[in-house]
C-alpha cells in the first residue's frame, strides 16, 4: 500500500511538472513574435524556439508515452526525437510527432517542432502558423486537461481540402458520421513503443461541412485539443 501510494504521489508531481512547462510554453506562443520562429526544411515545417522550455518527453507524456519511438541525429547537430503514431490497419498512414533538441538527455529542452508532413499536405502552412499562435490564446481546463482554441479573422478563411485531399494525405477514416450537418472523421492511431509495439490510443477527429474543414480534434491519453477553423 505504502509503495502504490509513493508511486501515485511520483506521478502526481511528474505530471505537475510537465503542465507547468507547457503553460509556460503557451505563455509563449501567446508572445508568438517573442519566442518563436518559423521555418520549412525540405518535407518538415518547423517551429523554432528562442527560449525553449519544454523537455520533448512532455509531448510524449501527451501521448501515453515519455519514452520516444525513435531517435536520430538530426542535420546541422542535435537529434530529432519522434514519437509515431500508426493506425492497426494494413493501409496505415501514421504520424511522426518529432521535436528537435541538441540531445538526447533526460532533461534537454526541446529546441524546435516539426509538424507533421502528412498534415501539411491539407492545412497549409500559413494555417499552421495561425493555429500555432491560436494556441497561445487557447482556454485551457488544467482539470480536464484540454485546451480550446478557434481561428478568426484573416487566419480563419474558409480552409477548403475536400475530403478527397485528407484522405489521400492520411487515408480513410476509422469511422465516419453525420453530426449536426457536418462529416465527422474520426481516425484511430496507436503510439509505437520503442520496441515496435503498438501503445496507447490518441483519436484526431476531423469535422468537414461540404469542402470546408471546420474543426478538428485530438483526445489523446493525457490531452485533449480542439481547434475552431470555421473563422466563425
Amino acid at each position: 500500500m505504502l509503495r502504490l501510494l509513493f508511486l501515485v504521489s511520483v506521478a502526481f508531481v511528474l505530471s505537475a511538472c510537465v503542465w507547468s512547462r507547457l503553460l509556460e510554453w503557451q505563455k509563449q506562443l501567446k508572445d508568438f513574435d517573442r519566442y518563436v520562429t518559423s521555418a520549412v526544411e525540405g518535407p518538415d515545417f518547423i517551429l523554432k524556439f528562442k527560449e525553449p522550455c519544454v523537455r520533448p518527453a512532455d509531448i510524449g507524456y501527451l501521448f501515453g508515452g515519455e519514452q520516444p519511438s525513435g531517435t536520430r541525429e538530426r542535420a546541422g547537430g542535435g537529434v530529432r526525437v519522434s514519437w509515431l503514431l500508426r493506425r492497426d490497419r494494413p493501409d496505415s498512414i501514421g504520424l511522426d510527432v518529432a521535436l528537435g533538441a541538441a540531445d538526447s538527455g533526460e532533461k534537454t529542452l526541446a529546441d524546435s517542432l516539426i509538424v507533421p508532413p502528412q498534415v501539411r499536405a491539407f492545412i497549409p502552412d500559413d494555417r499552421l502558423l495561425a493555429m500555432a499562435r491560436a494556441l497561445g490564446t487557447a482556454k485551457v481546463d488544467r482539470g480536464k486537461r484540454e485546451a480550446t482554441g478557434e481561428l478568426a479573422g484573416l487566419a480563419g478563411k474558409p480552409l477548403t481540402p475536400g475530403r478527397r485531399v485528407i484522405v489521400a494525405a492520411i487515408g480513410e477514416p476509422d469511422s465516419s458520421a453525420q453530426v449536426d450537418g457536418l462529416d465527422r472523421l474520426t481516425y484511430i492511431y496507436r503510439l509505437v513503443q520503442p520496441d515496435g509495439s503498438l501503445g496507447k490510443v490518441s483519436e484526431l477527429i476531423l469535422d468537414l461541412k461540404g469542402e470546408q474543414l471546420v474543426g478538428a480534434r485530438l483526445k489523446a491519453p493525457n490531452f485533449n485539443a480542439w481547434m475552431d477553423l470555421s473563422g466563425k
